[in-house]
């Protein structure tokens, strides 16, 4: 069991609108998965027929998205791990073959996170002198450390994780730790491998930003004939999103997430010295 890997979807009871478009593109895109999916729910609990799905019901309700993300990396048995989210949905057919070839590879060199789509980070990178189609992610990028879909470690994963981040938090401040710690990070070749070119996992890179749906997950949902009350969540106002109130508004939010980061690191080494 230890040789294999898992998948988790990290999710929240309220996206459970997600979960059944979620397996049925799944289902018919990566049919050749016959592992475990753990499904990060807090009570709720979900099936698809011929996937074997875990729900965690962790019962945290109203944690931090990384309280509940440790608690459920606690209960995965295997390793290694893919993460995913619950709004990660497939379009294209995952190419199964690739996933278990670099996750041998993963195992015969010792790799901590390999990340699985050019949406991660724009680097720089430099290649590893063991195999041309994995780079390593330098110490200086942004966005080292992402929530897209990765190959990961376990424990090196909960290492990096901090209890009362969000994924925003996790990624921008999980990137300065990596910084850091020995770890190997690692991405597959973006010349190889990028967006809509001979992707690995080909999926929609979020499909619902705060809350509300993005514009193109209609038009694939209709081509599967999955029915969604679109009119529940609504959907993203790009022009709003890319705004120049938006961008003050997040500067705002990023110089106090700095400023609470910084305390709560003193006071969580203080704490473990303890």
């Amino acid at each position: 069991m230890k040789d294999n890997y898992a998948i988790l979807i990290n999710t929240t009871d309220s996206f459970d609108d997600c979960w059944e478009p979620f397996f049925k593109l799944f289902k018919k895109h990566w049919p050749e998965f016959n592992g475990k999916i753990y499904l990060n729910t807090e009570t709720k609990e979900f099936k698809y027929s011929g996937i074997n799905i875990i729900s965690i019901k962790n019962g945290l309700l109203n944690k931090p998205w990384s309280t509940c993300l440790h608690y459920a990396i606690n209960q995965i048995e295997e390793d290694y791990f893919i993460y995913m989210q619950e709004d990660y949905f497939l379009h294209k057919s995952v190419k199964h073959e690739e996933v278990e070839y670099f996750f041998n590879k993963i195992k015969q060199y010792d790799l901590d996170c390999l990340h699985l789509t050019d949406q991660s980070t724009l680097g720089p990178f430099s290649k590893s002198n063991f195999n041309e189609n994995i780079w390593e992610i330098k110490k200086n990028a942004k966005y080292r450390i992402s929530t897209q879909a990765a190959f990961w470690k376990k424990e090196k994963f909960k290492q990096l994780l901090r209890p009362w981040e969000s994924g925003w938090d996790f990624e921008k401040f999980g990137t300065i730790r990596s910084k850091k710690l020995p770890f190997k990070i690692m991405t597959i070749n973006h010349k190889q491998y990028r967006k809509n070119f001979n992707e690995i996992m080909p999926y929609i890179f979020t499909g619902i930003i705060k809350g509300k749906w993005k514009n193109e997950v209609p038009p694939l949902f209709d081509k599967y004939n999955i029915v969604i009350d679109y009119s529940l969540r609504g959907f993203v106002d790009d022009k709003l999103e890319n705004g120049v109130y938006k961008k003050l508004i997040t500067l705002k939010s990023m110089t106090l997430a700095y400023l609470k980061n910084f305390f709560m690191e003193i006071l969580f080494f203080l704490k473990r010295r303890n």
